[in-house]
């Protein structure tokens, strides 16, 4: 089952102030539908699993087809 995260969970979660988080959204670091969703225009939840392959340095665009084939030695 998904978790989702307020702003003030997420800060307590990865050790950075609200702000630093809403300055990630504001500048497009995390994106709307991929890392969060607004269910109220004031509200942000984060999607915790997609926000934890953002901090390890996953990118959420790569398709999983793309991500076997690059683990891959032999092209075919």
């Amino acid at each position: 089952m998904e978790e989702y995260l307020t702003t003030t969970e997420l800060s307590k979660r990865i050790k950075m102030k609200p702000g630093t988080i809403r300055n990630l959204v504001w500048k497009g670091d995390l994106k709307i539908n991929t890392h969060y969703f607004k269910p109220t225009p004031r509200k942000l939840l984060f999607i915790w699993s997609a926000v934890e392959m953002w901090l390890h340095g996953g990118s959420e665009s790569v398709s999983s087809e793309a991500a076997i084939r690059s683990k891959c030695l032999i092209e075919i």
